[in-house]
C-alpha cells in the first residue's frame, strides 16, 4: 500500500503541522478532511519511492530513453549516459 501525502487546504494547522502521510489502498478516495484537526485538506505529489532488483547501469538506461547524470561536485552533474538533457546541470542555473 502506497503512503499519500497530504496538506491544508487555504490555512495554516498548529496542531497538524501542515503536510501528514495516511497509508491507503490504491483504490481509496483522496482523503478531503485532516483526521487530526478536521479541516479541509488535499492530496499533494511528493517524491516517489521505489526499489530496482536489478543493478541497472547507465548504458542499460540510455538503451530505454533514459538519461544519467554523476555528481561531480558541489551541485553540479554530469552527464555520463543518454541523448537527452543538458551535458551538465548545476544549481547556479536555478
Amino acid at each position: 500500500m502506497p503512503i499519500y501525502e497530504y496538506e491544508p487546504v487555504d490555512h495554516d494547522c498548529k496542531q497538524c503541522h501542515g503536510r501528514f502521510e495516511m497509508l491507503q489502498r490504491v483504490d481509496e478516495e483522496a482523503l478531503t478532511v485532516c483526521p487530526t484537526c478536521g479541516k479541509a485538506c488535499r492530496r499533494v505529489v511528493s517524491r516517489p519511492s521505489f526499489k530496482m532488483d536489478t543493478n541497472t547501469s547507465p548504458d542499460k538506461a540510455a538503451e530505454k530513453g533514459f538519461t544519467t547524470y554523476k555528481r561531480s561536485g558541489k551541485g553540479n552533474y554530469e552527464r555520463v549516459a543518454g541523448s537527452g538533457g543538458p551535458e551538465t546541470l548545476s544549481a547556479d542555473d536555478v
